[in-house]
C-alpha cells in the first residue's frame, strides 16, 4: 500500500498458505500499517466489510468463478480485478481491470477510477442487476435441469 497510503487494505479468506506467512512477514519487514491479513471472516464482517469499503480489489491470477467479485458487484462497489482467468467475463464489464499486476499500476488505476465510478449511478444499478443475476438458486436449478436432461436422453 506504499501508492494508496491513504486507504486500508484488508486481506481476508483462507490464511493458512504460505502465501499469507508471506505477506504478514513484508507486513512486519516494510513496518506497513494499513494492511491487514485477516484470515477467515464470519459472514457478518463480511457484509461489514463490503458495505463500508471503498472498493474491492481482486488481483487474482487463479480464482475459480470469481463470487467474490460478484458479491462486492451486489454491494454497489468498485470492483478492481486482474486480467486472468473468467474475472473480465464474470464483471461483464462492470469492473475495472488491470492488465498487469504492478503495484503502481494498480494504484494509478485505483485513483483515477475510483471517484468515476460513484458518479454513475445508473452504471452501478446495471452493475448490481447483472450481480443479481447470478444466485445460488438460479445455478442449482440449471444442474438439476441439466442432469434431468441428460438422464432423459436416448
Amino acid at each position: 500500500m506504499k501508492f494508496l497510503p491513504e486507504y486500508d487494505l484488508y486481506i481476508c479468506g483462507k490464511d493458512s498458505f504460505q502465501y499469507a506467512d508471506e505477506i504478514r512477514t513484508q507486513i512486519k519487514e516494510k513496518a506497513v500499517g494499513n494492511v491487514f491479513v485477516t484470515g477467515m471472516i464470519e459472514q457478518t464482517e463480511k457484509i461489514w466489510l463490503y458495505r463500508n469499503c471503498q472498493a474491492f480489489l481482486f488481483p487474482s491470477r487463479g480464482e475459480g468463478f470469481g463470487l467474490p467479485v460478484i458479491e462486492a458487484m451486489q454491494f454497489g462497489k468498485a470492483v478492481f480485478i486482474s486480467n486472468y482467468t473468467c474475472l473480465p467475463e464474470i464483471s461483464n464489464g462492470f469492473a475495472f481491470i488491470w492488465e498487469k499486476l504492478e503495484p503502481e499500476a494498480m494504484a494509478k488505476s485505483i485513483r483515477k477510477n475510483l471517484p468515476l465510478f460513484y458518479e454513475q449511478k445508473e452504471k452501478i444499478d446495471q452493475m448490481k442487476e447483472h450481480a443479481y443475476s447470478f444466485s445460488y438458486e438460479k445455478h442449482i436449478k440449471a444442474y438439476i435441469d441439466l442432469y434431468h436432461e441428460l438422464l432423459s436422453a436416448e
